[in-house]
């Protein structure tokens, strides 16, 4: 394992970030507001992410594991922003 920074570039808004290990996930969640960085262990076994923000709308953001973007873009009209990856 290897241990990496998620981090969340945002001015402000809630957010939850959870990093999916595998089908046992613990439920934890690695960033949860007001949190914007965290340590996160990572496997060379295939990992999943998903990420749920409110914000206004048009609040642009950026997840980042170390320098590698996993996500990038704004919250809607409505002020969401819902996605999920793989690591």
């Amino acid at each position: 394992m290897v241990t990496k920074t998620l981090k969340l570039d945002i001015s402000d808004g809630n957010w939850m970030v959870n990093v999916i290990h595998e089908n046992n996930d613990d439920g934890k969640y690695e960033l949860l507001h007001p949190n914007k960085e965290a340590s996160v262990e990572v496997t060379e076994q295939m990992q999943g992410f998903d990420y749920n923000i409110i914000a206004s709308a048009g609040t642009p953001f950026k997840l980042m594991l170390d320098d590698i973007v996993l996500a990038e873009g704004q919250t809607g009209d409505d002020g969401v922003a819902r996605g999920k990856g793989i690591i």
